[in-house]
């Protein structure tokens, strides 16, 4: 029982450190100044939404292409031809 609270310990851990570095990274897209191409590059945190919209579109074409070409669970076949 040891092993799995010492790993829920460094998994909380882990999360805190990955959500401290996020706080900086947001704190620091408010303070530094971006010297933008385009007006949109210069909205707050839009490279932090278009990352995230860009991996929910990833994400959601991997689901709809799995259903398009995967197939069933049961398309080797059972027991039955062993």
């Amino acid at each position: 029982m040891g092993d799995k609270t010492e790993t829920s310990l460094i998994l909380r851990r882990v999360m805190r450190g990955l959500l401290a570095l996020c706080a900086l990274g947001l704190l620091g897209e408010v303070l530094i100044h971006r010297h933008a191409y385009f007006a949109l590059e210069a909205t707050p945190f839009f490279f932090a939404l278009f990352g995230i919209i860009a991996a929910s579109l990833i994400i959601g074409g991997s689901m709809v292409a799995a259903r398009l070409i995967g197939r069933a669970p049961d398309y080797y076949g059972g027991d039955d031809d062993a």
